[in-house]
């Protein structure tokens, strides 16, 4: 997700003077529903956020998603990810909403976990899930310690954040019964299967052993697949196609080296197979909108 995007949602959707920045490796902020009221016709309108987004609430409203019109009564729980499209509309004075917003690189951290397969995320729609008052009650706990946790000056709340959205999600995947019955199809597997070598491949990166490949066509011939149906799957659960999603890596594992490490952007750009360091400036630069350097002193 690039930085521009995020200012975009902020500067249409946030009454807010400003962003909060954190020394995350992604974006992440808690948002309260007074504070999404800077414009709330846009709201109405279908379209896609650049995050992940989930947003605990109570009263009425409306969700309209590309396939259904949803409405939501009493206490809801909803969860959308960065390729679902949906608009929102409530006359409903007495509307709640806490709201957890994170990019795919903060959700992902340094596990690189493959969302997608997530069940609550699988269908690249929004879910929308009804809750009971102790449902409710038990998952604003869970959203106040988040709350708290950001405000903090803990030195792991990057961490500890993390891992509490993700009690969140498989508190609300356990209310679901749909969510146990995990079919196993060829496309699947072969999405799974990209993920893990992808993750095996810059598993051991470091300044004696740089990565191997940032083309496709070597995670294809690993595969033993074609880089056009391997881009066919991806499209279809991410939405990106394979350079992409090995483009989204090498900035993820440069932001890695860059924020934890001592290493030199000249270093840096090597393991990542860069030959020049001026490439790897631009790449970076290109796909995030700031240097190295400009991330590293962030």
């Amino acid at each position: 997700m690039r930085i521009s995007d995020i200012e975009t949602f902020y500067a249409q959707y946030v009454d807010r003077t400003q962003i909060h920045e954190e020394s995350f490796l992604g974006h992440f902020d808690f948002i309260l529903w007074k504070d999404l009221q800077k414009d709330l016709s846009a709201c109405k309108q279908l379209q896609r956020k650049p995050f992940y987004k989930i947003a605990l609430v109570s009263g009425n409203a409306i969700y309209q998603s590309k396939s259904t019109q949803i409405p939501i009564s009493g206490y809801s729980i909803v969860f959308s990810a960065p390729l679902a499209r949906f608009a929102f509309k409530t006359n409903d004075p007495h509307f709640f909403g806490k709201y957890c917003v994170c990019s795919d690189t903060f959700l992902r951290g340094t596990n690189q976990f493959n969302l997608p397969i997530l069940p609550i995320f699988k269908n690249k729609d929004i879910y929308v899930k009804s809750l009971s008052e102790i449902q409710y009650e038990e998952l604003m706990l869970l959203f106040n310690q988040i709350d708290t946790d950001y405000k903090s000056d803990y030195p792991y709340k990057e961490q500890l954040i993390r891992n509490r959205v993700f009690d969140i999600v498989h508190y609300v995947q356990k209310l679901d019964e749909r969510f146990y019955k995990i079919e196993t199809t060829e496309d699947v597997n072969l999405e799974n299967l990209f993920f893990l070598l992808l993750e095996n491949v810059f598993l051991n990166i470091n300044m004696e052993k740089m990565l191997i490949s940032k083309s496709p066509s070597y995670y294809a011939g690993l595969l033993n697949t074609t880089v056009d149906n391997l881009n066919n799957v991806l499209k279809k659960s991410t939405g990106k196609t394979t350079q992409s999603i090995i483009h989204e890596r090498i900035i993820e594992e440069a932001n890695v080296f860059l924020r934890h490490t001592d290493h030199s952007v000249k270093e840096i750009a090597w393991c990542l197979h860069f030959q020049e360091t001026s490439h790897f400036q631009n790449f970076y630069k290109r796909l995030t909108g700031r240097t190295p350097i400009e991330y590293r002193k962030r």
